[in-house]
């Protein structure tokens, strides 16, 4: 088993923040003035994403509130697609009527998982680690544990054994149907090759992943503006100046260590997956899913649509396109 002392995680800046995120899950810094709910619901034409939003919204521990209140249009985003998670394995279980899977890859409290686990009411059961501890009471508090588990530690010390044992899958292991990764591999440096090997072997042969990412651009000056527009037009309405500009000195100099551009990651993740679609885009934010088999992926982008993403975040055109295809 592959342990803390895997030099990955010794000298990653998760490891290097980990007071600074353990002050983040209990609410002791940085927590936004009010609560985070979305402004478009008027333009949401789909009941089910807004009754997914309002779940998700009424269970949030307080480093997940924090994210949310850091990235414009990620709540909408989260909702949107366990709306199309739960369509697609409803429509899967009318020819493979089993227990459907996914594994939250360094997802704070679990309040994603958790909510797609009791949305689905039970027909996806989540795995959510963290190497943060202070997540874990957060996640006690508001888990349905038939449906969703929690394991305390970095996504580099998860195995087989681990996932199989907490989502009660019988030997042998064949893989989660659903791989999620919350804006970590940053925090691990940039050798996205590595992460992807990683997470990819969990996988079953027609599952989904998905890599939500904050990217680097080529022009940096592109980059700063972008994140201008998320800090005027999103943070502001949560946080103080003071307090963003906080956040950056504690912290954002460690996460951009760990950014790569867009190409990078597309490349990269192309090693291991046939098909890549980007489906989001909230300024320096992206969205990913990939799949090695192109029955499931296109059925799940036919069942998705399009995002629903505020006013003024969106800086690319389509959103939703296809950037790899099959190898030869």
């Amino acid at each position: 088993m592959t342990t803390h002392s895997n030099p990955a995680f010794v000298d990653s800046a998760m490891n290097k923040l980990a007071d600074y995120f353990d002050d983040l899950a209990n609410g002791k810094v940085q927590v936004p003035r009010q609560s985070v709910t979305t402004s478009i619901r008027e333009r949401i034409q789909d009941d089910d994403v807004t009754a997914y939003h309002d779940l998700l919204v009424t269970q949030t521990g307080p480093l997940f509130l924090h994210f949310l209140a850091s990235v414009p249009g990620i709540l909408e985003e989260l909702s949107h697609v366990g709306v199309a998670l739960d369509r697609y394995t409803r429509e899967r279980r009318k020819e493979d009527d089993r227990l459907f899977t996914l594994w939250e890859v360094d997802a704070f409290d679990g309040s994603s998982a958790r909510t797609l686990a009791k949305y689905s009411h039970g027909a996806i059961r989540t795995l959510t680690n963290s190497p943060n501890k202070a997540n874990r009471q957060h996640f006690d508090a508001h888990a349905d544990k038939e449906i969703s588990a929690f394991y305390s530690g970095s996504f580099l010390q998860v195995t087989d054994d681990i996932v199989a044992d907490s989502l009660g899958l019988a030997a042998p292991f064949r893989g989660v149907d659903y791989v999620y990764e919350m804006a970590a591999f940053q925090f691990y440096g940039r050798n996205r090759d590595e992460h992807l090997k990683f997470v990819s072997r969990f996988l079953r042969e027609d599952g989904l992943a998905f890599f939500l990412e904050k990217l680097n651009q080529p022009d940096l000056a592109e980059y700063e503006r972008r994140e201008r527009v998320k800090d005027e037009l999103h943070k502001s309405h949560y946080f103080s100046e003071a307090q963003i500009a906080w956040k950056k000195d504690a912290m954002l100099l460690q996460m951009e260590n760990g950014q790569i551009l867009f190409s990078d990651f597309v490349e990269a993740a192309s090693r291991y997956f046939s098909h890549i679609y980007v489906i989001w885009n909230g300024t320096n934010f992206y969205e990913f899913v990939a799949s090695n088999d192109e029955k499931s992926i296109c059925r799940f982008i036919e069942l998705l649509g399009e995002p629903f993403i505020p006013e003024g975040f969106c800086f690319e055109s389509p959103v939703v396109r296809k950037l790899s295809y099959p190898h030869d």
